[in-house]
C-alpha cells in the first residue's frame, strides 16, 4: 500500500510540475500550446482524485480501462476546444466587417452634379469605387472619410445631403472610397488590407486636379480610425480627426467579450494596432470619445489619444452612446473649427 501511495503521491508531483510548466510556457512565452496543458492538467486532475480515493489506491487498478477512458476524455476536451476555437476565430470577421451597399442611395446622388462616383486601379492592383462630393475644381482641401463598420459612402453621402451637414465641411471636397466588399468593391475587408487601402486612396487623391495634396485631413469614425491613424502614420495628412477610435483592436473585442487576454489575444483575427503607430502621427489631431460608448471604452479612446507625438484636441463626451457622438452638442462645430485651422 505503500509503494502504490507514494507512486500516486510522485505522478501527482510530476504532473504538477508539468501543469506549472505548461502555464509559464503559455502565459510568459506568449505561445499557445494547448496540448500540452490540457494533458497536463488531465493528469493532474485524475492523480488527485487517484489520490484522494482509498479505494483506488488499494484496488488493483485496470490499466487498459484507464488509459481508454483517459484517452475518451482528452479527446472530449480537445474537440470542444477546438470547436470554440473554430467558431470564435471564423465569425470575427462578421461581427467586424458587414459588408453594407445601398443601391438606393446610389440611384439618389446620381441625380445630383456634385456627387461624383469614384473608380481607380491602385499600384496593388486592385480596383475601388467609392463617392466624391465635389464643390471645388481646382487645388481644393479634402477630407478623406473612412467609415465604421456598417457604413457605405453612397448612404453616408445621402446622410449628409439629408441631414445639412456639409456647411461644417465649408471650403473642402469631401471623399469616402469603400472598404473591399462594400459597395461596389470585390473582395473581402481584412484590417491590413484596409490599411493597404488608405494609403492607395490617399495617394489617388493627391494627385487629382481638385485637391490640394498639402491640406488632405484624414478622419475616422470607429472602425475606420484604425485606418484614418495608419494614414496619418504613413502620410503627410494635415489633420486627424477621430470619432469613437479604439488604441487596438484587442479593446474592442474584449469589451464584447472578455477573455482576450495572454494567449487568448491569438485568438483576434482583426488586431487593428493604432497604438503601434500612434507615435508616428505629429499632425494635429482631434478626437471624439463618449464616456458611455457602450463599443468602443472611453478609456481605449484615451489611450490612444495620449500616444500622438502633435497636438491634440480631446473632447470627452458624457451621453452619447456609440452611434450617437456625432448627434451631441458641439461636436461638429469643434470640427468645423479644427478643419478651418487645417485649410489655412
Amino acid at each position: 500500500m505503500r509503494d502504490k501511495n507514494q507512486t500516486a503521491k510522485h505522478i501527482s508531483i510530476c504532473a504538477g510540475i508539468i501543469g506549472i510548466a505548461g502555464v509559464f510556457i503559455w502565459f510568459g512565452m506568449g505561445l499557445l500550446l494547448p496540448s500540452v496543458f490540457i494533458v497536463a492538467a488531465i493528469v493532474l486532475s485524475l492523480n488527485l482524485i487517484l489520490r484522494s480515493s482509498g479505494k483506488l489506491v488499494l484496488q488493483k487498478i485496470d490499466i487498459k480501462k484507464w488509459m481508454t477512458r483517459s484517452c475518451s476524455v482528452l479527446l472530449i476536451i480537445l474537440t470542444v476546444f477546438v470547436s470554440v476555437y473554430g467558431l470564435i476565430f471564423s465569425i470575427q470577421d462578421r461581427m467586424v466587417f458587414y459588408n453594407v451597399k445601398d443601391p438606393q442611395s446610389r440611384e439618389f446622388l446620381q441625380r445630383r452634379p456634385e456627387y461624383k462616383e469614384i473608380e481607380f486601379t491602385a499600384g496593388n492592383g486592385k480596383t475601388y469605387h467609392g463617392m466624391m462630393y465635389q464643390k471645388f475644381d481646382n487645388n481644393a482641401p479634402l477630407v478623406i472619410y473612412f467609415g465604421g463598420n456598417g457604413e457605405v459612402s453612397h448612404q453616408h453621402m445621402r446622410l449628409r445631403e439629408e441631414q445639412n451637414r456639409w456647411i461644417y465641411f465649408s471650403g473642402y471636397n469631401y471623399l469616402f472610397v469603400d472598404y473591399e466588399g462594400y459597395g461596389l468593391n470585390n473582395g473581402k475587408a481584412h484590417y491590413l488590407n484596409i490599411y493597404e487601402e488608405a494609403l492607395a486612396v490617399f495617394d489617388y487623391a493627391a494627385a487629382l486636379a481638385s485637391v490640394d495634396s498639402s491640406r488632405i485631413a484624414a478622419m475616422g469614425y470607429s472602425l475606420g480610425t484604425g485606418s484614418a491613424v495608419y494614414l496619418a502614420a504613413h502620410r503627410p495628412v494635415a489633420g486627424l480627426i477621430l470619432a469613437a477610435p479604439y488604441a487596438n483592436g484587442y479593446d474592442f473585442y474584449n469589451n464584447m467579450l472578455p477573455i482576450f487576454i495572454g494567449p487568448m489575444k491569438l485568438l483576434v483575427k482583426q488586431k487593428f494596432p493604432s497604438d503601434e503607430y500612434a507615435a508616428n502621427v505629429t499632425c494635429p489631431a482631434l478626437v471624439f470619445a463618449s464616456h458611455k460608448d457602450e463599443t468602443i471604452p472611453f478609456s481605449s479612446s484615451k489611450r490612444l489619444a495620449e500616444l500622438f507625438s502633435g497636438n491634440v484636441d480631446f473632447m470627452a463626451v458624457e451621453n452619447a452612446n456609440h452611434n450617437g457622438i456625432f448627434r451631441e452638442p458641439g461636436v461638429y462645430e469643434r470640427l468645423q473649427n479644427f478643419l478651418k485651422e487645417v485649410q489655412k
